[in-house]
């Protein structure tokens, strides 16, 4: 796996629509299309309908700092890291820790959110910027294949910017 990749410049955000250059993700089974209802930069709490963890919507204007978190971090800076091309993966707080230990893995990967998250549909979720996968073991192989077809994705309005802004993730 590629050691996570830190970029210390961050863009501007705005405006509304998506999509990035190049061609479409693959198709994998599950996965469900949620469109955002904005993309601009907003303070304070952001209460995002629908499921959680958020696929996308108004965000605070600083991104998360991709890898891996013991804690659950704040949906409105997740989100910004989305829709620089960041996948999150979201746990439920009561996964076993050997599970833990592969989803884990991947938040060495660049562009990549690890968290545990409380209140999920399913005990694995993936999101990307507008898109969502439910999953009910990390041994599910579609695990690795929506992070290898989203993470730094076309679907990601500002596809390569910064994953980095605030949080602190875990070695």
């Amino acid at each position: 796996m590629a050691a996570l990749a830190g970029v210390l410049t961050v863009s501007a955000c705005g405006g509304g629509g998506t999509g990035g250059a190049g061609s479409a993700p693959p198709d994998i089974s599950g996965v469900v299309i949620e469109r955002a209802p904005g993309r601009n930069h907003r303070q304070g709490h952001i209460d995002y309908p629908g499921k959680k963890p958020p696929s996308g919507g108004d965000h605070n204007p600083i991104p998360l700092t991709c890898g891996f978190y013991d804690q659950q971090p704040p949906d409105e800076n997740a989100v910004h890291s989305l829709e620089h091309g960041a996948v999150w993966i979201a746990f439920d707080p009561a996964t076993p820790a050997g599970d833990i230990a592969v989803v884990r893995a991947f938040a060495k990967l660049d562009h990549v959110i690890v968290s545990p998250y409380a209140g999920m549909a399913a005990p694995i979720t993936l999101v990307a910027w507008e898109h969502r996968l439910e999953l009910q073991s990390v041994t599910d192989p579609r695990l690795k294949q929506f992070v290898d077809a989203y993470r730094n994705g076309s679907t990601a309005p500002e596809q390569g910017a910064a994953c980095a802004g605030v949080g602190h993730p875990l070695p």
